[in-house]
């Protein structure tokens, strides 16, 4: 694979407006866009801009609103794996002769025209207004926001089966979520424990990986990451970031944190710009993690997930899987992790706001489907589930942990060479983990 060339940024792994994937040698894949556009004015919006009042427009100012639409997911849209970032040509024709057969264009309309034409599976992408009715049309259903401000974003409740809740890996919550590393120490040396993922939305990657690898002992196949370098996805994450510290979702501590990335993120897109760089896609795919402890479990955890846990959370269950001792019990999740580094954009003609994902990816087992998310090992539901994952992890036959063991030798299977010479290595020690 050859070096990353550009500055170092994504390297950063600060994850403040979407989903992070995992970072080491990439691949740099040139597609499409060989043209800047659209313009560094108009894809540089205000945070005032996404709370504008909509606006009616003609037909020809719709289709204009249309191209600036499929110009920035042509620059700066990752796509699902397998799925190219703008629809087949005949669908875009389509939409313009719909368009056209009418005089003017609600902005609710307008909406669901670009939702329709543009959706995929992907549970970030989103379409929509803001004004003093906000519209958000999700390519696909959203689960219930959790409440908040409820309970503090990381808890560890110890006990004869101690539980440690992950409420959020937002950046926001640097503070609390810097202390997880400690906390996995704690869990490794008991002899039943549960992570509580319930209702998390996700947040920065990074956090959630670092977690993981403090829990666990031997190598991991990372996540498989494909991410869009363009000044239209630069911009667009720029816009995503400055519109969360002016709505104030953002704590005082971690203030410093987005502001220095909106600062990379804007001399990126400066650099790209003088150079004249078009779409270029970083790709990494079977790197090796390694884990951080010293020694197996010392006994058996449970990663409790419903409904609610989606992105960056279902990015540590993707690796929590592989963790001999680890059992997911609970719901299936969201099904919103394969397309994030949320960018946001706000079309000029009629101040509709468009939400997309610069960065696919893919789980290193093959188990994950969008629009389904992950299976849990052992279905668990109802107002006592807590209780019911504590007792799982405490007194559940081995056959309740037999298919989250048999995942460790498909691992081996799947990439059997690849893997078995790089966990030598590293247990050598002739091959640094990342």
């Amino acid at each position: 694979m050859r070096a990353l060339l550009y500055g170092g940024l994504l390297a950063l792994g600060l994850t403040l407006t979407g989903c992070a994937g995992s970072w080491g040698s990439p691949e740099r894949n040139p597609r499409a866009s060989a043209a800047l556009s659209p313009s560094f004015a108009a894809l540089a919006a205000s945070p005032s801009d996404f709370d504008a009042e909509p606006r009616h427009v003609s037909a020809a100012l719709a289709e204009a609103d249309l191209d600036f639409a499929l110009d920035v997911f042509a620059d700066a849209y990752a796509a699902p794996e397998g799925h190219a970032p703008l629809p087949p040509r005949a669908r875009i024709d389509e939409a313009r002769r719909v368009i056209q057969s009418r005089a003017t264009w609600s902005p609710f309309e307008l909406a669901f025209l670009l939702r329709d034409l543009l959706r995929a599976d992907d549970g970030h992408l989103a379409f929509g207004h803001g004004g003093e009715k906000p519209l958000r049309l999700q390519a696909l259903p959203a689960p219930a926001a959790p409440p908040s401000g409820a309970a503090p974003p990381v808890e560890l409740v110890e006990g004869e089966v101690p539980v440690l809740a992950v409420r959020t890996f937002e950046t926001a919550a640097a503070a609390a979520l810097a202390t997880l590393p400690r906390l996995a120490a704690r869990l490794r040396e008991a002899p039943a424990f549960v992570v509580d993922l319930r209702g998390n939305h996700g947040g920065n990657y990074t956090f959630a990986e670092r977690f993981l690898l403090a829990l666990a002992q031997g190598p991991i196949l990372a996540l498989g990451t494909r991410e869009v370098q363009s000044v239209t996805a630069a911009l667009g994450r720029v816009n995503a970031a400055k519109r969360r510290l002016a709505r104030g979702d953002v704590p005082p501590a971690a203030r410093v944190m987005f502001l220095d990335h909106i600062t990379r993120l804007e001399r990126l897109a400066e650099d790209l710009a003088a150079r004249g760089e078009g779409r270029v896609e970083i790709v990494r795919e079977g790197e090796i993690l390694q884990g951080t402890a010293t020694a197996p479990l010392a006994g058996r955890g449970v990663i409790l997930v419903d409904r609610g846990c989606a992105s960056a959370c279902e990015m540590f269950v993707a690796l929590a899987r592989q963790v001999p001792g680890l059992l997911v019990a609970g719901e299936r999740t969201r099904g919103s992790m394969a397309v994030g580094e949320v960018a946001s954009f706000v079309l000029p003609r009629s101040r509709l706001v468009v939400t997309l994902g610069t960065r696919a990816v893919v789980d290193p087992l093959g188990d994950y489907d969008e629009t389904r998310g992950f299976v849990p090992d052992l279905d668990l539901a109802g107002p006592d589930v807590l209780v019911e994952a504590r007792r799982v992890a405490s007194l559940a036959p081995a056959s309740a942990w037999a298919a989250a063991r048999a995942r460790a030798p498909s691992l081996v299977d799947r990439r059997a060479r690849e893997f078995r010479a790089e966990a030598a290595a590293l247990r050598s020690g002739t091959k640094k983990p990342r």
